[in-house]
């Protein structure tokens, strides 16, 4: 079933509580995202196949879970909130539904690879700073270095500034993890 079958399945599944704007925004936005994430991920195997074998794959099943329980509602109003904030408009979800959503984002860094949080010990999970991501293979990287991609395309920023400002600081990583988080960033990103 493609993204679309899937999301349209989902969507008609009996979510009361979002707007129709809200659902259709989170269809777009997230479409949108997995697309640009397939992209890098076919920058990264046209860079070195024979490094990262599995990255179209990965590409392909990026972010499915913000598809299915216990992420999809919730993950509608964490996408409507971000959008809010791009807009400069003001979205306070109530308490229980922002619960909700902080638990449908705990949810997808800790069930998918590619977020260093998978890969956390339950005390690192309670830092803000100094998480241990030195558990990923480079196939979670370069998937992980593919979706800083998407978002920097996404937000009109860099992947080298997210890396700058988050490597060895948020996450911790080892010094063969870190240069490759920056050869790949400059193998795939087009200033």
């Amino acid at each position: 079933m493609d993204f679309n079958q899937r999301l349209s399945e989902a969507l008609d599944s009996g979510l009361s509580s979002p707007t129709k704007e809200m659902k259709d925004w989170f269809q777009k936005r997230t479409k949108l995202h997995i697309d640009l994430v397939q992209k890098y991920c076919r920058k990264i195997h046209k860079y070195d196949a024979e490094r990262f074998p599995k990255i179209i794959e990965r590409g392909k099943a990026h972010d499915q879970s913000k598809l299915e329980d216990p992420e999809l509602e919730p993950y509608i109003f964490v996408t409507w909130k971000h959008k809010c904030k791009d807009d400069d408009k003001k979205f306070d979800p109530p308490k229980d539904l922002s619960d909700r959503m902080n638990k449908a984002t705990e949810h997808h860094i800790t069930s998918n690879s590619h977020h260093p949080e998978f890969h956390c010990d339950k005390e690192d999970l309670e830092k803000s700073s100094g998480r241990d991501a030195t558990k990923m293979s480079d196939e979670d990287i370069a998937e992980m270095v593919a979706d800083w991609c998407a978002m920097s395309e996404e937000k009109g920023n860099t992947p080298k500034s997210w890396a700058d400002q988050n490597v060895n600081k948020k996450w911790i990583f080892t010094d063969d993890q870190t240069d490759l988080i920056y050869e790949l960033i400059d193998a795939i990103w087009d200033e």
